[in-house]
């Protein structure tokens, strides 16, 4: 599954499926266009289903939140940043394995985002090898394209 929420406003949910239930669905949510492209990338390349949104209100206007099976929020966002969307997702009960991404940050935001109930916090540019390796602990499958 692809579904991409763009356009830079806060619930914006522009949509293209292609749903293969056999695979995980993986979130990303990111401000950046550039990473969302290469997240999709990834995920699908190793075999994911891909949901990506450009902020926290597109990802929590979606149709596909109970779908989601893996989450990695960038910190630093337009609107919502990454930790008000994992608190949110706490509220509402969505029990989802999360990984924080951010280009900037040091050992307090590590830190914090540990507290929050994350799994780590992985620097940009992402390893997508040690990506993987987070998704394969948590969902017992990940294949990192050659």
């Amino acid at each position: 599954m692809r579904s991409e929420g763009d356009g830079g406003t806060a619930g914006s949910t522009d949509c293209v499926q292609a749903y293969d239930p056999h695979n995980a669905t993986v979130c990303v949510v990111d401000d950046d266009p550039a990473v969302r492209s290469a997240m999709i990338n990834l995920l699908e390349a190793s075999g994911f289903n891909a949901l990506v949104f450009d902020s926290g209100e597109a990802f929590f206007a979606s149709a596909h939140l109970k779908t989601i099976d893996f989450a990695v929020f960038d910190i630093k966002l337009r609107g919502m940043d990454g930790f008000a969307i994992q608190e949110r997702c706490v509220a509402l009960g969505l029990d989802l394995p999360v990984l924080f991404i951010s280009g900037h940050g040091g050992h307090d935001m590590e830190q914090r985002a540990l507290q929050a109930g994350a799994l780590a916090l992985l620097r940009k540019p992402v390893d997508p090898e040690l990506l993987c390796a987070y998704m394969e602990d948590r969902l017992g499958t990940c294949r990192v394209p050659s």
